[in-house]
């Protein structure tokens, strides 16, 4: 495998590993960043693979899906979409500071597996 498609899968591995500390400190608006996070980068693998050339620098995981040329099935398509609304918003103050800390945990704890399964589901087409 490509050195350069190497290290995009080991960033994205640190981020579910930082993912899973965070959760189990329960520092959760920073386990949902890092879980989109290492789906993002696991993204830009396979498209770096499929088109040798350096991914673009966006953080919109449909668009990247879409230019991976994937068929979604609904729950992958439903992540994406969650995943993608916390790059944002666990980056910042907001929203985060009235929504109870036990629901932001179990969203990420909802989103954790399914992430995995999406990021392994990616790979086997690396």
């Amino acid at each position: 495998m490509d050195e350069d498609i190497q290290s995009w899968l080991r960033y994205a591995e640190t981020d579910m590993a930082a993912a899973e500390g965070l959760h189990r400190l329960r520092l959760d608006p920073s386990t949902l960043f890092h879980l989109q996070q290492a789906v993002e980068k696991t993204l830009k693998a396979l498209l770096l693979k499929q088109t040798s050339s350096e991914p673009p620098r966006i953080h919109s995981l449909r668009r990247l899906a879409e230019r991976c040329k994937l068929n979604l099935n609904s729950d992958q398509t439903l992540l994406l979409e969650k995943l993608s609304n916390y790059h944002v918003e666990s980056q910042y103050p907001g929203d985060w500071e009235v929504t109870p800390p036990e629901v932001i945990g179990e969203e990420a704890e909802a989103l954790m597996p399914a992430a995995r399964e999406f990021i392994e589901w990616l790979r086997s087409q690396i």
